[in-house]
């Protein structure tokens, strides 16, 4: 007889599965976020024709790139679920700290692509500019940033799934929310791009990084049941 931590774990896995078999079908997440990226590279390059951009200014874009494809990807986690009419389903199947975990997990994956697309991406197109001095800086606030954002996203896609106009919210709510980070995100870039030795000139970033993640996830978590199942 399976354990209740069992059988959580594999609804957990369920949920995940489920969403990467609808997104491997259908490329709707993925295709979002490359046509975004794609178009906010080319308004980049065709508004700043020859020009040397800083740090700051490349470090910024790329959180504003990452900020509005996450709304653009990641949006539709559980809007899709209350559109096909499988949200009573997944309620009966699932608790809701494994609806949570399984979602968390699949915007997580979706906001590491989608982040590691605009690397290569901006490295591509900018590759005059954009030089990484501290891949391993630079590597760890774009992963604590990665986590903030999906976490955010995820109880926020849930708290608007049912409302009128699902699109308009995300984005309106995110923002308040995700400025934190974005401003210790764009800091941490801006000086992983400036400094060698990045991860002591920006610890103070990183902290605010690790709190905000753990604080986020763990809140997410306690209140999901309660918003997913009113």
């Amino acid at each position: 007889m399976a354990s209740p931590r069992q059988v959580q774990g594999s609804a957990w896995q369920g949920v995940l599965r489920k969403d990467l078999a609808i997104e491997f079908r259908t490329r709707y997440g993925v295709s979002a976020i490359i046509m975004f990226l794609l178009i906010t590279v080319s308004v980049i390059l065709y508004s700043t024709p020859g020009e040397q951009l800083q740090p700051s200014i490349l470090s910024a874009l790329l959180w504003i790139a990452l900020f509005f494809g996450a709304m653009t990807g990641l949006s539709r986690s559980f809007v899709t679920e209350e559109e096909r009419g499988t949200a009573l389903i997944l309620r009966l199947y699932a608790s809701g700290e494994s609806v949570f975990i399984g979602k968390l997990v699949y915007n997580l994956g979706l906001m590491l692509s989608l982040a590691i697309s605009a690397v290569l991406f901006f490295q591509f197109f900018f590759t005059r500019d954009f030089h990484i001095r501290d891949w391993s800086a630079f590597s760890i606030q774009l992963v604590l940033g990665a986590i903030g954002i999906a976490s955010v996203s995820t109880i926020l896609s849930a708290l608007i799934s049912r409302a009128s106009q699902k699109g308009a919210l995300l984005p309106i709510l995110a923002l308040p929310v995700l400025m934190p980070l974005v401003i210790a995100t764009t800091d941490a870039t801006r000086i992983a791009l400036e400094v060698p030795n990045a991860v002591s000139a920006s610890q103070g970033d990183l902290l605010i990084l690790i709190s905000f993640d753990v604080a986020m996830v763990l809140v997410s978590y306690v209140l999901f049941d309660v918003i997913w199942r009113d």
